[in-house]
């Protein structure tokens, strides 16, 4: 069976497993829910691996959450076009369960897919499900970033989609702008020295005109 034959199937298998949670399917390998105006969705794929048998498969799981609004604030102060296919952050799954290695999502082709679908449920709903709640508004992902002192220290909770080049210091800069939280990005800025003088210039002029509305 080819790994694509998988995904439709166990697609299929989850829209029943997961239809108490709110996700609901989107496409093949994709699952999505809107809460509190952050879009979320749960992404996996089948493939093989080499030198193993050819029954064997192994799945690649992860969660990611999307937040338009900061994405396009993001996209501006870095000095690039909004790409609507790039979202907020992400996380592999395996990576929120607590001793599971990288390998956990192994797939005998001999087996039930019925059963290893509702492993991979109850996954969802012991640890992802926690996961997306930790970041589903724009105070709780402010909340996190402030926690931060430098904006990257994400390993122990997620990835930055943008986080090439200066993309996780303007994303934090990006949430607190629509917080309006203009003296902490005043500060923020003053502490760190990541960003260009193009970025600089960019987030400046955004915050001079819209800080003004609220004074």
């Amino acid at each position: 069976m080819k790994p694509v034959e998988l995904d439709k199937e166990l697609t299929s298998i989850l829209e029943g497993l997961l239809a108490d949670t709110g996700f609901s399917k989107k496409r093949k390998g994709v699952f999505r829910r809107k809460a509190n105006g952050c879009d979320q969705f749960f992404n996996f794929y089948f493939t093989r691996d080499r030198g193993t048998p050819g029954n064997i498969y192994s799945l690649n799981a992860s969660m990611s959450f999307t937040f338009s609004e900061v994405d396009k604030l993001t996209s501006i102060f870095m000095g690039e076009e909004y790409d609507s296919r790039w979202g907020t952050g992400t996380k592999p799954l395996y990576t929120v369960i607590p001793g599971t290695p990288v390998h956990k999502y192994k797939y005998c082709a001999d087996e039930s897919l019925e059963k290893f679908a509702e492993m991979l449920s109850d996954d969802i709903h012991s640890y992802a499900l926690p996961f997306y709640d930790k970041y589903d508004t724009l105070e709780k992902l402010g909340s996190y970033f402030e926690q931060l002192k430098d904006g990257i220290d994400l390993i122990n909770s997620f990835n930055v989609i943008r986080a090439y080049g200066n993309g996780c210091w303007c994303c934090k800069i990006a949430v607190l702008c629509l917080l309006q939280e203009w003296d902490k990005i005043k500060k923020y800025i003053s502490e760190i020295n990541v960003l260009t003088v193009e970025q600089k210039d960019e987030i400046d002029n955004y915050i001079s005109t819209r800080s003004s509305l609220y004074e």
